[in-house]
């Protein structure tokens, strides 16, 4: 299995992953989004193919700091 990932074209800080082959999210619009790579399963994070496997695809954000988390 392969999966595609994005990244957001005003908002670079967040990243999509679906898997290869499937519809883009209902949620979002693909406009939104610039393709980025193609991974396999292999060299994808454990935890974002999973939630990809369970809810369609994986939505995160880099760089949330300690304060985001407490806040959480």
């Amino acid at each position: 299995m392969s999966y595609r990932f994005y990244v957001h074209r005003t908002k670079p800080d967040w990243r999509l992953v679906t898997a290869d082959g499937a519809a883009f999210p209902a949620q979002g619009n693909p406009d939104d989004w610039r393709f980025t790579r193609v991974r396999e399963r292999g060299d994808t994070n454990s935890d974002v193919a999973r939630r990809v496997d369970e809810a369609g695809f994986c939505l995160f954000c880099i760089g949330l700091s300690f304060k985001d988390l407490a806040e959480a």
